[in-house]
């Protein structure tokens, strides 16, 4: 018999449920962030689901200022960078860990950064906090590849997952990717083509994209460790897509 190498490209259905309290002790720390250009620089959980489709009135600025997603934004050392370079757009950095997510919305309140959110949410449950149309890119970088057989059913970028993000992102709006597991980026391409609502950006498209984006605190370790860098430079084409089952409802 074949012994299998990937395991089925889907999440558990546990994960799409909704949150349930937190004993973790920076659960109640986001209350406590002060006021940044009236509103706060971070919520968690239940509070990041109460701004869909409203999240630059939330941030104070008018409609159809560009907003940038990144997922995954560990210490938030991305999101802090672009929002203080571009003080006229906006930026929301979803990460699952109390710790490093409530110290990146610390950061971003001392530096006084008004276009920045970070939220501490878990990325399944996407579709309850973005609406359709909301977000003009999204970025993730270096997602851990759980590489074990047993563990890959965790694993962020699967079919279902890229068809959720071709929901949530109208044509010609852009996803940035980047990782360092050769593994993981085959898996990826395969998901791509499985879901088929995503296209490689023209070269000079894609230059000028990572040309905005400083290396990620990651990437600098791997480039130094001279460990090549599969990145995906994406725009959602024309193709209409069904959302996966355990979020048709609030997509459509």
């Amino acid at each position: 018999m074949r012994k299998r190498t990937t395991m089925a490209k889907s999440y558990p259905q546990s994960n799409f449920q909704s949150y349930r309290p937190s004993r973790n002790p920076y659960a109640g720390k986001f209350q406590e962030l002060p006021i940044v250009g009236g509103h706060s620089p971070g919520l968690a959980d239940h509070a990041t689901e109460c701004h869909r489709g409203q999240w630059r009135n939330y941030l104070g600025r008018p409609e159809g200022t560009h907003l940038t997603l990144e997922l995954g934004a560990y210490h938030g050392e991305t999101c802090l960078n672009l929002a203080q370079a571009s003080p006229d757009a906006l930026f929301l950095g979803v990460e699952w860990k109390f710790k490093v997510c409530f110290k990146g919305a610390k950061k971003a309140s001392a530096m006084g950064l008004t276009n920045l959110c970070f939220l501490r949410a878990n990325i399944a449950r996407l579709p309850w906090m973005i609406a359709p149309g909301e977000v003009d890119r999204v970025m993730i970088f270096f997602p851990d590849p759980w590489s074990k057989l047993s563990q890959q059913k965790w694993r962020v970028l699967h079919e279902g997952f890229f068809r959720t993000l071709g929901c949530l992102l109208t044509e010609g709006k852009e996803l940035l990717i980047k990782t360092d597991h050769p593994g993981y980026a085959a898996f990826i391409r395969e998901s791509l083509a499985e879901a088929g609502c995503f296209e490689p950006m023209p070269a000079p498209r894609a230059a000028a994209a990572w040309a905005s984006i400083p290396p990620t605190p990651f990437e600098r370790i791997f480039l130094r460790q001279g460990l090549p860098i599969h990145a995906f430079p994406l725009f959602r084409n024309a193709k209409l897509v069904v959302p996966p089952e355990e979020v048709k409802d609030v997509l459509l």
